[in-house]
């Protein structure tokens, strides 16, 4: 089991605070990070990648210091940023296998049989030796998974996964959750919280630089339990439903227009308490943090 440590990490950029004093204790699987545009999410992950340095704060990956064994993190780091690109007259085999020459030390053989384990449990067999140029964003974007499992390390970050993919390539990189966090920890950073909802065990959401959720994600739905209503409306319920309640969906059906709304209480007779989803919790917890809670 591994295990990430971040006590009250804090990171600047001149005089503006990016991020707070946020701590958080995670072990192996995938932890959801989400938070709008700005939060901190990427300020965050680039101090445990180790592409900026630590300014206030300690992290620990498993009994390795961040400020005193910096080369030994880095080798149980991998990452994936949101921009990925590589060379495209590459074939997807020969980069896994350039990477490999440069993060470990092993023959030859041994360097095939290990890339080759990686391209089957990824399911990439079909295209691997297409040159990358070729390539779907999908394709391309497996291809980035696979490099950051190069060399068994302990933590995966990436960075927005899915931006820029169609749906069917976005559920493409979804199942490649639960095979890249069986025995470490994955990272994933995302504004788009369908993404994780399937496979994450662990949530962070931040907001302007604080942690306004530290827990399962379970817990996270469970929290919003009673506030989510649905119902079809017209007229004089529907204006005070968009005035006083904050719309989550609205759909035209034959009945009506019907609306799903976050409130304390049903705001109309025919409304009825519905079960939240991630996203619906997302957006309770993050208007909760902006009234002060």
């Amino acid at each position: 089991m591994n295990t990430l440590k971040v006590e009250n990490l804090k990171y600047s950029y001149g005089k503006v605070e990016a991020l707070k004093g946020i701590s958080f204790e995670v072990s192996d699987g995938l932890v959801g990070i989400l938070g709008p545009n700005g939060a901190g999410k990427t300020t965050a992950m680039k101090l445990i990648t180790t592409l900026f340095s630590i300014q206030s704060g300690d992290v620990y990956l498993n009994d390795l210091d961040y400020k005193k064994d910096l080369s030994a993190v880095r080798r149980n780091l991998g990452y994936l940023p949101q921009d990925f690109t590589t060379y495209g007259n590459l074939k997807g085999r020969e980069f896994l296998e350039i990477i490999a020459d440069l993060k470990v030390n092993w023959d030859r053989n041994k360097v095939k049989s290990y890339i080759g384990g990686i391209i089957e449990s990824l399911n990439m067999e079909e295209y691997i030796d297409r040159k990358i140029k070729e390539y779907s964003g999908g394709m391309k974007q497996k291809l980035g998974f696979a490099q950051v499992m190069v060399g068994d390390p302990k933590v995966i970050v990436v960075d927005e996964p899915t931006v820029g993919l169609d749906p069917e390539q976005r559920n493409y990189i979804r199942e490649i959750f639960p095979i890249i966090s069986k025995n470490r920890i994955v990272l994933a950073t995302t504004h788009i919280v369908e993404d994780i909802e399937a496979y994450c065990t662990h949530l962070l959401v931040i907001k302007e630089g604080r942690l306004i959720y530290n827990g399962k994600k379970e817990n996270f739905i469970k929290e919003t339990e009673g506030m989510i209503w649905q119902g079809i409306m017209e007229g004089a319920d529907l204006a005070r439903v968009r005035d006083i309640g904050q719309v989550l969906t609205t759909r035209q059906t034959v009945e009506g227009t019907q609306i799903k709304y976050i409130s304390k209480e049903p705001l109309t007779s025919n409304s009825i308490k519905i079960s939240a989803n991630l996203q619906d919790a997302y957006i309770i917890h993050s208007t909760l943090a902006d009234e002060g809670r």
